[in-house]
């Protein structure tokens, strides 16, 4: 049964089921539950453990069943077809929701596998959740292919008939015309669109056309479909997507394709949505955060530095001859050949009024222990240490003094400004980042 409607919440938002006398987030009971059976189907029931999968936790509050979201954002899509966008805490200050969409977008588009990613904020605020956008984003480019043209290829098949065409089949001639000899049993190539590629985006639209709430984007669709009714549907995506081979010339069916990955297999930390006919696109915060710093980042640094990402280069112990829990900090600068400086992204909210011993601006003292390992195994204990976390109203600029590891090793809080797309560097360290 088809349910069309949405809900717009934000990290760490909870949602209920709607009853009478309830309010806040709530969801269809049909959506709710199938919520929830992916929540109690990810994780086995364990007498007073919570259940949760990575992008959600079922929980009780005040005896009602609720379903909290983690630091993943997109769109989960349910079966019905009722969409839940989930969008960045940053968020939650914003009267305009395609402010945060407008954020995501500019995340995602750090990420080495994604499509180019152009938008305005009009073209945002148009649509009512990020994932009518990006299936938007497919039909364009897909328009774009039946405007260049549909490319086909020779599909090699037999049949028996009546007229002689293509090479005789000599077995199956005797096989199967022994008695009707007027008739060949032959083999052919003939020229059609039925190829990976073109099936590949019938399905996609075939799926946009069952799910979209988008008028817009249901009558495009319509007309695309129109364009690709002698191409068959996929019967097997995987198949198909493996089978992708775009000939010279056949550059402009790139980006179609790449966006029909989305829209036929979504993205998701859960493989059980990928057996639904929703359309699910999720993407961890921490991971699109320390991407979109690590590309900003590249640009701001002084021509002296040179920025490196991730890659292990040390372990914390050694056990007998093997090396235990490596070491894998999410960006390192260097100086030549010399490590001079490490830095962690984190995708949390500091509070800069709450500089006291309780609270400690909200940092995590795994985070400092982590970054303590980080500068005494890869530092050698002598440099500069960086943890970055979003700008908001309540962090705008760097804390004042450094974390004292010891003389020599230093640790420092800074915001990353996501409007500007740089990060605030404190005026005392050593390292020159106004020198760009």
């Amino acid at each position: 049964m088809s349910q069309r409607g949405h809900l717009t919440v934000f990290e760490y938002d909870s949602v209920m089921a709607k009853a009478p006398g309830v309010t806040g987030n709530l969801l269809p009971v049909s959506v709710f539950t199938w919520l929830r059976d992916l929540c109690l189907d990810a994780c086995p029931t364990v007498e007073g453990e919570e259940r949760a999968t990575h992008f959600m936790q079922l929980r009780s509050v005040k005896g009602r069943e609720t379903i909290r979201f983690t630091h993943y954002v997109g769109v989960l899509q349910s079966p019905c077809g009722f969409q839940i966008e989930i969008l960045p805490k940053t968020g939650r200050a914003d009267t305009d929701p395609a402010q945060s969409r407008a954020l995501v977008l500019k995340m995602l588009a750090s990420l080495e596998d994604m499509p180019e990613l152009e938008f305005g904020s009009a073209d945002l605020a148009r649509f009512d959740t990020l994932l009518e956008w990006l299936m938007g984003r497919f039909l364009q480019a897909c328009n774009q292919v039946v405007k260049h043209g549909l490319r086909s290829a020779y599909v090699e098949r037999e049949e028996n008939q009546a007229f002689l065409k293509g090479k005789l089949l000599a077995a199956q001639q005797l096989r199967h015309n022994l008695v009707q000899r007027q008739r060949n049993y032959v083999q052919l190539d003939e020229l059609l669109t039925d190829r990976p590629e073109n099936r590949l985006l019938r399905s996609a639209l075939d799926k946009i056309a069952g799910h979209s709430q988008d008028d817009v984007n249901l009558k495009l669709c319509r007309e695309l479909r129109f364009a690709l009714d002698d191409v068959p549907p996929s019967r097997c995506i995987e198949r198909d997507f493996n089978a992708i081979h775009l000939e010279r010339g056949m550059g402009y069916y790139r980006e179609a394709i790449r966006w029909s990955q989305f829209v036929l297999e979504g993205v998701t930390p859960f493989s059980q949505l990928g057996h639904e006919q929703g359309i699910s696109i999720l993407f961890p915060m921490h991971q699109l955060f320390e991407s979109f710093v690590a590309q900003r980042l590249s640009r701001q640094i002084p021509k002296h530095l040179s920025l490196k990402t991730q890659g292990s280069s040390a372990s914390l112990v050694t056990y007998k001859t093997n090396n235990w829990f490596n070491l894998i900090p999410d960006l390192q600068l260097f100086e030549q050949q010399r490590r001079v400086a490490i830095l962690d992204t984190k995708w949390k909210l500091l509070d800069a009024a709450k500089g006291n011993r309780k609270d400690k601006f909200n940092l995590s003292q795994a985070d400092f222990y982590q970054l303590f390992a980080y500068g005494h195994k890869l530092l050698n204990g002598e440099g500069e240490l960086f943890l970055i976390y979003p700008k908001t109203a309540h962090f705008i600029e760097p804390i004042a003094d450094p974390f004292c590891f010891s003389e020599g090793l230093k640790l420092w809080v800074v915001p990353f400004d996501l409007e500007l797309e740089i990060v605030i560097w404190p005026k005392d360290i050593s390292l020159n980042m106004g020198e760009a």
